[in-house]
């Protein structure tokens, strides 16, 4: 084999990985969403996910509340 063919192999390798690590955060997200849970960074900062459709549900109850 030579280099070309070793880094393009690499390249790939790394591109599979990149594109698997993704998949894993799309699915932590959305187990995270329907579950109510936060996702936790390592410095201790914690996120809670809202769908779309949660978030324009909040979004009307908060214009309904402020009507009244």
């Amino acid at each position: 084999m030579t280099e070309q063919e070793l880094k393009a192999m690499l390249d790939q390798a790394e591109k599979k990985g990149i594109e698997l690590g993704i998949r894993l955060m799309q699915n932590r997200m959305l187990l995270a969403c329907e579950k109510g849970t936060p996702i936790e960074l390592p410095d201790g900062r914690a996120y809670f996910i809202k769908s779309d459709i949660q978030n324009l549900h909040d979004i009307f109850a908060d214009l309904e509340a402020e009507a009244n």
